[in-house]
Order: C-alpha cells, then structure tokens, then sequence
C-alpha cells in the first residue's frame, strides 16, 4: 500500500523539493525552457515538477495527481489550482524529443552552477545500462520488435541481459554537477563511445585546454590516450589496465600531423602537447591516488538509481524511458547544486 504524499514545510524531503521547485519556477529557468521551444512554460514547469515528485518518491505521475487533487496543502506547496490529469500530462511531456530535455538540463543546471573560468577542471565519466524491465518470461520481444523500437538485446556485467540502452553523464568534480547527458542505443562498449563524448564536451565547449577528465578502465585503449591529447589537448587519465606499459604509450604518443601546417604555431603546439604528455605519464603511474576522487561519479549514479529509482525503468518506448532517465539526472544534479555534492551527502540520499 502507498502512503499518502502528506505534505508538512518541516518534512525535510519537502525543504529540499521546495529549494529544487524555486529553481524550477525562477525567471531565470522560464528563460531557457521558452527558449527551446517550449510556447505552454507554465504546463511544461507543472510536468517537470510533477514528474520530480513522483521521481523523489518512487510513485507515479498517476499517483502524485491523485495526490494533489486529495491535498490541499500539496497543491499550495505546487502553487496550482487546476490540476491536469496523468493523461494531460504524459501526453504534453511527450511532444518533446529527449533532445530537448538534454538542454533544458544542461542550460538550467550551468546557469545555477557555472564552470569556473579559472584554472584547471576536473571532469569525471561514467556510463550505466538502463534496463526497461521488460518481463520477458511473460512476453516474448523479437528481434524484428526491438529494431522497430530502436532496442536490442544487451550485455552488463553489472546487469546481465537486458533489454534497454546506455546513459553516460559527466560531472564536474568538485561540485559533482552533472554537465552532460548522452544517451547510447543498446550498450556500445565504453571504449567506442569515448569519441562521442569527448566531440559532446567540446562542441558545447564544456573542456578546456589542460583540463583533465577521468575514466574508468573500461574506456581503455592506447588510442584514447592518443586522441584525448591530440584531437582534444586534455589530460585523459583513463584508468589502466594489468597488460598496460608506459614505455609502449610513450611511443605512440608522437606529434600528430597538424602541428606541423602553421609554422607560426608550431612551436606553442608542440610545448603543449609535451605538457600534456609528461602530466599524462606523471598521472597515470599513480593513478590509484584518483580513485576515490573517481568514486564520487559512482555515488552520484548510486543516488540516481537507489535513491531516485533508476536501476529499472517501468516505460513502454525508448523515448519515455530516455526521458525519464534524463529527468533522474536533472534532478540529481539540482540536489548536487544545492550543496549535497560530497561523498557523504550523496551516499546518505542514496539509501533514503
């Protein structure tokens, strides 16, 4: 049986979805999702905080509007009279692709918590399957069925089998704000996504030269290495692997051929690229010592599947279930950003 959403100003619980609902409604917010094409902002602030509540307390929309309808201080706490129906609802938060989700969140998120302009950053990556939690022993999906839907059948080690995708986010150290979504149909091995995000963190100018970004082993390669120096002047200390050798990477780690067209920066080109190499060898002989800075990416994703109820999506398209899963996020890193962002405020939120 679910409790009652009784709605008290000393519930801790509504102290924080009330600090993370004044975000929501503040001017600054209203900019950015008009700005992405959203004409009806007060229903899309109405879903968004709906969708949060039910996401807080592991129920569902259907049951938050039940809720709301039941209790008139919850609808004081919402600031609404009129209350739409689950229908309403899901079906307005669906003429939205994930696309657009993806930069609310991101805009909303840097808008409240800036990257500092100063100095060097410190980004960490990391990647989760999302199951849909399809009950197959009860219904088979074929094969045809699953490429209709843009799924397949894939492989965790932490999963086993399961039907549904791939999310990797990346937060910024320090505050553990979350300041990329990217979503990955079926589960590409991490060493083949490395690419894809490094072209999103740069694209959105997100990385900087010098900057470092760190990965577990499964994005391991001596190409990636290569790349993340090369192509995009980070330091990607990728956590290695037993057969790894530092002489080999030292080898393949050769000027690529574009410094050589402009004489003029030739010079400045190759002194950064030795910086970042010699940083890159420095770092990746003790890269245990990162480890438990790394580990604060692993208790964000402990709060975004324990406390906030990703570990299995209940979702009947891939495109609910990535809106969902982005929506997770969003509110993760809004609890981040209100100061929940060290290593014991996440684990405690994640066994709430």
């Amino acid at each position: 049986m679910k409790h009652h959403l009784n709605y008290s100003e000393e519930d801790p619980n509504y102290i924080l979805l009330d600090k993370i609902f004044i975000i929501i409604d503040s001017r600054k917010s209203r900019k950015i999702i008009a700005s992405k094409s959203v004409k009806n902002v007060n229903m899309m602030i109405l879903s968004i905080k709906i969708i949060f509540t039910a996401i807080f307390f592991d129920n569902s929309i259907e049951f938050v509007v039940q809720e709301l309808k039941r209790d008139k201080k919850l609808r004081k706490f919402f600031k609404i009279d009129d209350i739409p129906s689950a229908v309403q609802i899901s079906e307005f938060i669906s003429r939205f692709k994930p696309e657009t989700y993806v930069k609310i969140t991101n805009s909303v998120l840097m808008q409240i918590k800036p990257l500092k302009k100063r100095g060097k950053r410190i980004f960490l990556v990391d990647a989760t399957p999302v199951d849909l939690d399809y009950n197959t022993k009860r219904k088979h999906r074929s094969k045809k069925y699953l490429k209709k839907q843009n799924l397949k059948w894939s492989y965790s080690s932490s999963y086993g089998f399961y039907i549904g995708f791939k999310a990797t986010v990346v937060i910024e150290q320090e505050s553990a704000t979350p300041v990329a979504i990217i979503i990955h149909s079926g589960a590409p091995h991490d060493t083949k996504i490395f690419h894809e995000i490094m072209e999103n963190l740069k694209k959105r100018r997100i990385i900087r030269k010098g900057d470092m970004i760190i990965f577990d082993r499964g994005y391991y390669s001596y190409q990636n290495y290569q790349i993340g120096i090369s192509r995009y002047h980070i330091i990607p200390l990728i956590f290695p692997k037993k057969d790894f050798k530092i002489q080999k990477l030292d080898d393949m780690l050769t000027y690529p051929l574009q410094i050589f067209k402009d004489k003029k920066t030739e010079k400045e080109a190759k002194k950064l690229y030795n910086t970042l190499k010699k940083i890159l060898s420095k770092k990746i002989q003790n890269w245990q010592h990162y480890k438990p800075i790394r580990g604060k990416i692993e208790d964000f994703f402990k709060l975004c599947k324990s406390g906030l109820s990703l570990k299995k999506l209940h979702k009947y398209t891939p495109e609910s279930a990535e809106r969902t899963t982005i929506l997770t996020v969003f509110l993760a890193g809004l609890i981040t950003t209100l100061g929940y962002s060290s290593k014991t405020a996440l684990q405690k939120l994640s066994e709430t």
